[in-house]
């Protein structure tokens, strides 16, 4: 069952006046947040999935330093120059000194 399938329910006192009952009713509850516990976790890990496509695939993870939750590419330092400009590249959705 999928989440947007799942509709508010309250169990009702005729739903919980005997032991089987109850048993029955919580079997229900459980039912609902496994299902539920289940699709969160699809979930994330289809935002993690694309968080990893996301990073471009030429740089090395590790070294990648993030400006404002978006990596930065991997430069080399010393040849830096003044007046050298962070840009972002909509491209590759990353910055990139230029």
């Amino acid at each position: 069952m999928k989440p947007e399938q799942l509709n508010d329910w309250y169990p009702s006192s005729h739903q919980l006046k005997t032991p089987e009952d109850t048993e029955r009713t919580l079997r229900e509850v459980l039912r609902q947040f496994y299902t539920l516990r289940d699709s969160h976790a699809a979930l994330q890990d289809q935002v993690k999935q694309s968080n990893k496509e996301a990073v471009p695939a030429q740089t090395n993870t590790a070294s990648i330093t993030r400006f404002l939750g978006l990596p930065v590419d991997p430069s080399d330092t010393t040849k830096l120059a003044d007046g050298t400009v962070l840009t972002y590249v909509a491209a590759t959705r990353s910055f990139k000194f230029l």
